[in-house]
């Protein structure tokens, strides 16, 4: 069995955080540190779980860790395949394309899917260093989603945040809040915008960051450059994504996920939609 020291150098290199970070973080010893990924000494067992939620894995994950295990965007990527969200075929989609894949957010029905949901999108914060206090959802589709993304964040790294929901429901957006918006996907990227400006016009809180499931890449109609860089253009937002459709198309090519019949297809209609 591989040693868990060398497990951890390999995490904390990929995450791309040093020795004396990790050790911060764990309130122990660089040299402490050091020595685990030296092989000279063990991590406390009390400390497992701390390293695991640090990373972002489970348990099982630390101690049964691939190189693979690292690239979460794989496993989400796999993820929406086994639970039916991310589908193949030809599906019209209400800015007037037909696209040859879907991405069906409502597949994910059980609380133990909306629960795994969550988790990669808290993932996905962690991994970009988003700092917000308060996490907003706008419509009834992803308002659950947003719920399991904050409690994955307590649950899994903890940290305590707030939400809001809407007039009466969780903590109003106020003057000095940093909020960040949970959406499932960006298409054209025109309802965000309304999404957007309607935020922005909130009692002096900051709308800096929006988290989306899948970035599709795609350019509205009349402009040459993708969604997202057309809304952060025009506002001052970050939109960060789970994965994209160059995520999805690789992981079709290494046989992540099946489909590899629609891979030219997908391809054709990124170059025919697709944005710089």
């Amino acid at each position: 069995m591989e040693h868990i020291g060398t497990k951890i150098q390999a995490l904390r290199r990929n995450k791309a955080v040093t020795q004396a970070q990790l050790a911060e973080a764990l309130a122990v010893t660089a040299q402490s540190v050091s020595k685990w990924e030296n092989r000279l000494s063990m991590p406390d067992v009390s400390l497992l779980p701390e390293i695991a939620r640090y990373f972002g894995i489970t348990m099982d994950e630390l101690f049964g860790y691939r190189l693979d295990a690292l690239n979460y965007k794989d496993r989400f990527i796999r993820f929406m395949a086994d639970n039916g969200a991310l589908q193949f075929g030809r599906f019209p989609l209400r800015c007037g394309r037909v696209s040859p894949y879907f991405i069906r957010i409502g597949s994910y029905a059980s609380a133990s899917r909306i629960t795994r949901l969550g988790e990669f999108y808290a993932a996905c914060i962690r991994e970009n260093n988003v700092e917000t206090n308060l996490l907003a959802g706008t419509t009834p589709r992803e308002i659950p989603i947003m719920m399991a993304v904050g409690m994955a964040l307590l649950n899994r790294f903890g940290v305590d945040i707030h939400y809001s929901a809407g007039p009466g429901t969780g903590k109003p957006p106020a003057a000095g809040d940093q909020v960040t918006l949970i959406k499932d996907t960006l298409t054209t990227g025109w309802t965000l915008r309304e999404n957007l400006r309607g935020l922005s016009e909130g009692p002096g809180q900051a709308l800096r960051h929006v988290i989306v499931a899948v970035d599709r890449m795609e350019r509205p109609d009349g402009m040459a450059i993708s969604a997202r860089r057309a809304l952060e253009a025009a506002y001052p937002v970050k939109v960060h994504a789970i994965v994209t459709l160059e995520d999805i198309i690789r992981a079709m090519e290494n046989g992540v996920v099946g489909g590899e019949e629609h891979l030219e297809a997908i391809k054709r209609y990124k170059q025919q939609y697709g944005g710089a």
